[in-house]
């Protein structure tokens, strides 16, 4: 007989090294054909992510454009839930749930637990995150009704309605001394509705995401990999993957770390190619944004603020409305300025072509701010249901350590031989 072949190295590979994802013919050719039922199933949970990632993928390819929508991230967790319903598909089958309180399945198992809690928390800061989008639309969403009252062909605006846009935007676009403080009613109130760790001032998404990221323990058996533990690992990190693009999203608290985690996929797993891609468009596009802030010396456009492409849509309509109000103001000063022994204007008494430019930019930002409320509703409900989902997924791999490892208490009470492992 020959010589079994030796195991390939995975130098410095780090967590990932440790586990081999491809059987060996030897290994394939001594499954029972009992254990079909089981490979075929774990198996399937592979092929299931890889489907879902390479249609968010491709659903998203617009070259140039912004990759991180509302559209894009309901899309994102509609895989999660679909990812985790094939994954307790998976734990059905009696043989792959009483695997997993045998090492080394039984730490990769313990890994995913913990996993869960931390993606709970970080789905609390991400509804809080959405509150307070809610309190950003309602801001911005005054600036432009205020200068949409109005109709007809020419379009009559007072200078109070200016005055009360500009104030609105301000909310919009807090000075850097108030920034990190919540800057509307919502806020607040959506904090007291969460977990006092996530509403504390000293939590930080950035480094809960990057914990999650942080390789599971080590010292694992190269066998966890042979399916059952690729379909732990797997979970895991679709999970890190969901959490750190919400995060990379919308404005969390101090999500500043957050952008060097991210999932290392194995090249060997089918889902690692889309879900590469994926990370790498985030990560250009956050340095993106990050280099356009810098230039510009505007802190509303520093990623801290989100990527979410319909929020950056209001606060670039609302810049510019804003810039127009200023230069208008500028204008009016001016003219005052050159003769005092004028009588001051009217309040009516801005031009017809001034208004319209302010009519038609208010009307931009109008849109802008429907685009967001259609879609921000629907995103808060995805994110309870996920929330929900976690909670029951997480509970179910409890229930299955919890019942294999009193199956096997009873087994040796009473003398009755331990159940064959399998080779997944």
């Amino acid at each position: 007989m020959a010589a079994a072949e030796t195991p390939p190295t995975t130098g410095g590979m780090g967590f990932l090294g440790l586990l081999s994802f491809r059987r060996s013919p030897i290994a394939v050719a001594s499954f029972d054909p009992a254990q079909d039922d089981e490979l075929l199933v774990l198996d399937a949970l592979q092929a299931h992510v890889a489907d879902r990632l390479a249609a968010l993928s491709a659903s998203s390819s617009s070259p140039g454009g912004p990759l991180l929508s509302l559209a894009f991230l309901s899309k994102l967790l509609d895989a999660v839930v679909s990812s985790d319903a094939a994954f307790r598909d998976a734990l059905a089958v009696g043989p792959v749930g009483a695997a997993l309180s045998r090492p080394p399945a039984d730490r990769l198992a313990a890994d995913l637990l913990d996993r869960a809690v931390k993606a709970l928390d970080v789905l609390n800061a991400v509804s809080l995150a959405l509150a307070s989008l809610r309190g950003s639309h309602r801001a911005a969403l005054t600036a432009a009704s205020c200068l949409l009252a109005g109709d007809g062909a020419a379009p009559m605006l007072h200078r109070a309605q200016f005055a009360r846009a500009r104030r609105a935007i301000a909310r919009l676009f807090p000075d850097a001394a108030a920034r990190g403080a919540p800057t509307t009613p919502s806020c607040s109130r959506a904090a007291r509705a969460l977990s006092f760790s996530v509403s504390s001032k000293n939590w930080s998404s950035g480094r809960h995401v990057h914990a999650m990221a942080a390789p599971p323990p080590q010292g694992l058996a190269p066998a966890a990999g042979c399916g059952l533990g690729l379909a732990l690992y797997t979970m895991s990190s679709v999970l890190v993957f969901a959490m750190w693009a919400l995060v990379a999203a919308v404005p969390c608290q101090d999500r500043g770390a957050a952008a060097a985690a991210g999932v290392a996929p194995p090249k060997q797993a089918q889902w690692a190619a889309p879900m590469a891609a994926l990370q790498e468009r985030i990560v250009e596009e956050s340095r993106r944004r990050e280099k356009k802030g810098s230039s510009s010396g505007n802190s509303s456009s520093s990623p801290s603020s989100g990527l979410l492409a319909e929020m950056q849509a209001v606060e670039r309509a609302a810049r510019e409305l804003s810039s127009l109000l200023d230069e208008i103001a500028e204008e009016d000063e001016a003219a005052a300025a050159e003769d005092v022994s004028e009588p001051p204007p009217s309040p009516a008494s801005v031009c017809e072509e001034r208004a319209r430019d302010v009519v038609e930019r208010a009307e931009a930002l109008a849109d802008a701010c429907r685009a967001l409320e259609d879609g921000l509703a629907p995103l808060e409900r995805q994110v309870r249901a996920v929330f929900h989902r976690v909670v029951a997924s997480r509970a179910e791999v409890v229930r299955c350590i919890e019942h294999s490892a009193g199956s096997g208490a009873g087994s040796a009470s009473t003398g009755a031989p331990p159940p064959q492992p399998h080779s997944f």
